[in-house]
């Protein structure tokens, strides 16, 4: 059955941006931030970091519950760009709150914020939309595959980020997170140019969509050999 999605041209689009969607989730680096927020809140001059650890749980639980009243009226896609470009933001956020912790007061400060608002972003973006897409982007047949693909690349790219980031920490220091912005950037601009809006469209619509694009694809490549043929002209025999 997984060949078999893969090969079937109007279901590689949507395995594709599955598989990206999932990666944006984990290359987020909310669990880089959430495995060692404690660490992160030592090194930003926190005297009680395990206190904005709770801080950044409740704050999770609180968005998630939130996301779920937005998921409907905002639109899956709208929310993962928001979510995106406010993670991006953050992190940057914390990178220079780090980097002047020692030179301007209040930096420490500055760090808990930008945390806590980086997990509220993720809650109504990367969190939960990725799951939200994939469903919809399949029918029942095809789906149980292409949830299996994303579930692998999101575990795979989870435990390559838990495993790097204490030695990425290390080497970079707190232009560590800059990593993370980066790949956000690039999340937020696959997003807005490759991933269709799912809400209040039914999968035949969706597919009918993918399905157009596939057949562009597939008669785009004689089209253009056609075109770049070009006629002989004629020579006069009687010259």
């Amino acid at each position: 059955m997984w060949l078999k999605t893969f090969r079937v041209r109007s279901y590689q689009q949507p395995i594709m941006i599955s598989i990206m969607l999932q990666l944006s989730q984990q290359l987020s680096g909310i669990n880089a931030v959430f495995y060692y927020s404690t660490g992160i809140f030592e090194d930003a001059g926190v005297r009680e970091p395990i206190y904005a650890t709770i801080g950044a749980g409740v704050v999770n639980t609180i968005f998630t519950v939130v996301s779920v009243f937005l998921v409907e009226k905002a639109g899956r896609r709208t929310l993962h760009i928001i979510g995106l470009g406010g993670m991006a933001c953050c992190s940057i956020l914390m990178t220079v709150a780090l980097l002047l912790k020692d030179q301007v007061s209040g930096m420490s400060f500055v760090c808990i914020g930008a945390i806590l608002v980086y997990v509220a972003f993720f809650e109504i973006g990367p969190g939960p939309i990725p799951w939200f897409i994939v469903a919809e982007l399949f029918s029942q047949g095809p789906r149980p595959a292409a949830m299996a693909v994303a579930g692998c690349s999101n575990w795979t790219s989870n435990f390559l980020v838990g495993l790097l980031f204490p030695s990425a920490a290390t080497f970079f220091g707190p232009y560590v997170f800059i990593i993370f912005a980066a790949f956000l950037v690039i999340f937020l601009v696959f997003t807005f140019f490759k991933v269709p809006e799912t809400r209040g469209r039914t999968f035949e619509e969706i597919t009918r969509g993918f399905e157009g694009q596939a057949a562009n694809r597939a008669e785009k490549g004689p089209v253009m050999e056609m075109n770049s043929i070009q006629p002989v002209k004629e020579t006069d025999t009687n010259a």
